[in-house]
């Protein structure tokens, strides 16, 4: 018998075969969504089960008025959405600046012409729901289900290429 065959027939072979389907089953369990409430800059209450639209999957991004990077990332959401509204994507803002900046949202909001919702969250409680998210910008793409199909920290340029590839097709 070689040794090959004594491997595969082996107790060890069988137990790390195991070990390595129940790694990668897990890994494909897509996580629920943190559920969350919030009020909008214009007074609106806002949760994450009533941004769910059947069919589209949303978007959430975490960013502060100082943060350069998160005011790129909403930018190129933003506009990624204006030029091809066929997209089955919603966005939902939320903001992260604490007490003492919180007054620079709406000036910020109007000088860059961003006209998509903002939930502020100046104590961070739906920022820390979202374990992932240690630094800014920060996203999670949400399923229309309501699980996290990926999630994103920091800016990058290709992030709305891999958001597009994890959206489900508008049926």
């Amino acid at each position: 018998m070689s040794l090959w065959q004594g491997f595969r027939s082996s107790l060890m072979a069988k137990r790390l075969f195991l070990l390595v389907s129940f790694c990668l089953a897990c890994q494909l369990m897509a996580k629920p969504a943190p559920q969350f409430q919030g009020e909008t800059l214009d007074g609106k209450r806002v949760s994450l089960k009533q941004s769910l639209r059947p069919g589209r999957s949303l978007i959430l991004c975490f960013w502060a008025s100082w943060c350069t990077p998160c005011l790129q990332e909403l930018k190129e959401v933003s506009s990624r959405l204006k030029s091809d509204p066929t997209l089955p994507l919603d966005m939902l803002a939320i903001n992260v600046d604490t007490s003492e900046t919180a007054s620079d949202v709406g000036p910020t909001l109007k000088l860059y012409g961003f006209d998509f919702p903002v939930v502020m969250d100046q104590k961070h409680t739906i920022f820390s729901k979202y374990q992932g998210a240690k630094s800014l910008p920060f996203s999670a793409l949400i399923s229309p289900t309501g699980e996290i199909s990926k999630t994103f920290s920091g800016f990058d340029e290709q992030m709305f290429e891999e958001v597009k590839k994890h959206l489900t097709p508008n049926t």
